[in-house]
């Protein structure tokens, strides 16, 4: 589907409407930067979704760990 809108819109691009300027379409820098930025752009989003929401909840990290059991008989009392 991506590359359906990709033709269509550089195909259009590329065509003026007098069939004798009829050209292929070259990248100008905006665009280039436009296409880089949208990956950059995606992976900030990821990376903020990763780091604000984790695979595992830290609540249930810490519910597995013995020292986090207040009723654990194994820690020695002082």
């Amino acid at each position: 589907m991506w590359f359906e809108r990709f033709v269509i819109v550089v195909t259009s691009l590329a065509n003026e409407f007098m069939p004798a300027n009829w050209d292929y379409f070259t990248p100008t820098i905006v665009d280039i930067f436009t296409f880089i930025g949208t990956f950059g752009f995606f992976s900030v989003l990821f990376l903020l979704f990763l780091r604000f929401l984790p695979l595992m909840a830290f609540s249930e990290i810490k519910a597995v760990t013995p020292q986090a059991n207040p009723h654990n008989d194994n820690q020695n009392s002082i």
